[in-house]
Parts: C-alpha cells; structure tokens; sequence
C-alpha cells in the first residue's frame, strides 16, 4: 500500500521492503534499464523509482521478500560493476512500515516542504496539529502495533515532510533516542511533539541550537 499523503511511505506488512541508493559516475542511455533488470533477475520487485535532477542518483525502493540477505549482497555487488556506477548503498527495513531515508524533497536544489492543499488557509499552530494527527494517523493505519523498531523508522517521516534532517535514530537500552537538525520552522518542534505522542510514546525533548534530541 503507497500513502498518498506522503511521498513513498509502505506497508511492510508480509514483506520485506529496501531501498537502494545507487550513485553515478555519469549518465547514459540505457542506465535505468540495465540496473532494473539485475533487479528482476534475482525475482525483486521494484515498488518505485526516482532520479534527482542531476541525473546523478538512483533511488530504488523494492520488495525483497523472495530473496536471502545474502542474494541481497550480492545484488548489490552486481549492480556496483558497471563503469557508470560509482557507488551502491542498500538497506532492509525491519519495521511495519518503510520509510525512505536516502530520499528528500527539493526545489531548485534546496529541501521543499511537502503539505497538502487542503491544509493551506489554516494557521501555523493549527497546520503543525493537524499534520502531526494526520501523519500518526497514517502510520497507526499502515502498522498494526508501533514496536520500538517501527518508532525508528517512521521518525524518518519528519524528514520526508522536509521539516528536519535526521542526524541520527537508534534504539538503545530498550528506548529510541533520535536527533533532528536543520529544522525549518521553529514550530516544528510542536509537530515532532505532537507527532511521537500521536503514536503513543512520551517523548523527553532537548533543544540544541537548531537541532532537537528526543529521548522515548
């Protein structure tokens, strides 16, 4: 199931769902075709793609259900032997729902909010509530329960949204300790707040210049 309301968020429900980032050393015709049938011949399905304006790097986001993590290496060793291919990264997602983490949002090469049209005309505060509601809402719809290996994941949505960058989010000690940089808005530090909440955890926050730890 794709969400609509924010780019590339799946349900990893019964499956086993990655992206790969593949970096280029040039462009030609050609590239998009070669690189999705290494895909194909390992029985991968790809789910979506993307290219930035560049034309610089690939984004694939695919099903890998069929498929061992060891196949998985492999693949990605296949796809990193072409000429036009500087460097390949690759990551399983373990949690309930995927969330892009290599892909963002831009307008003329700078990061680009992402809201809806039928939010425009609201308030700022009033705009930050309903799309924290409207974000947990989604990913309540998409998990079936929120682990704290679900949290990791969807604490990437932020950054889809194009209100942070994620510096850093790993589950330690039984808890998920997350820092967000770069925020666009000091508003959206309400949105985080009501978000995280919205999902069920209390989160502690601490404001560090322009960046925000969150302790769950």
């Amino acid at each position: 199931m794709l969400s609509r309301e924010i780019y590339l968020v799946v349900s990893g429900d019964g499956l086993k769902v990655g992206e790969f980032l593949i970096e280029l050393n040039f462009d030609q015709p050609g590239i998009l075709s070669t690189l999705s049938n290494i895909f194909a011949e390992h029985d991968v399905n790809i789910i979506n793609i993307a290219i930035d304006s560049q034309r610089q790097h690939l984004h694939f986001v695919v099903d890998l259900s069929q498929i061992s993590e060891e196949q998985v290496r492999d693949m990605s060793k296949q796809l990193g032997m072409f000429a036009f291919v500087r460097r390949v990264k690759y990551r399983i997602s373990k949690g309930a729902v995927f969330v892009p983490r290599w892909i963002i949002h831009v307008i003329d090469n700078v990061p680009g909010v992402v809201i809806e049209k039928t939010l425009f005309g609201l308030q700022l505060s009033k705009l930050i509530d309903e799309l924290s509601e409207k974000d947990a809402e989604i990913v309540r719809e998409l998990a079936k329960s929120i682990d704290l290996t679900t949290l990791e994941e969807v604490l990437y949505i932020p950054q889809l949204r194009g209100f942070v960058t994620v510096e850093d989010v790993a589950v330690r000690e039984g808890r998920v300790v997350a820092k967000f940089c770069n925020l666009a808005h000091p508003h959206v530090v309400r949105y985080i707040e009501n978000y995280v909440a919205k999902l069920g955890f209390r989160p502690r926050v601490f404001e560090e210049g322009n960046c925000v730890k969150l302790e769950i």
